[in-house]
């Protein structure tokens, strides 16, 4: 069960990721601005980027419950 469910919020991440990917979302941030010297786009890119490899790394290493049978 708990692969199942494992495999369901890979599946879902990964089309959010796509979403997130595309080019719609990604021409909002293409835009001629700085944040701290840095072009918003990489910025957008970086951040999607780790937080993505943060919340594989969650689900992925998570343990399965233990239950009292």
């Amino acid at each position: 069960m708990q692969n199942k469910l494992t495999k369901q919020k890979l599946t879902l991440f990964s089309v959010l990721l796509l979403l997130l990917f595309t080019y719609p979302v990604i021409s909002i941030v293409n835009k001629v601005s700085f944040v701290a010297g840095i072009p918003v786009l990489f910025l957008y890119v970086f951040i999607v980027w780790i937080i993505a490899i943060i919340i594989l790394f969650r689900v992925a290493d998570r343990k399965p419950k233990k239950t009292d049978e």
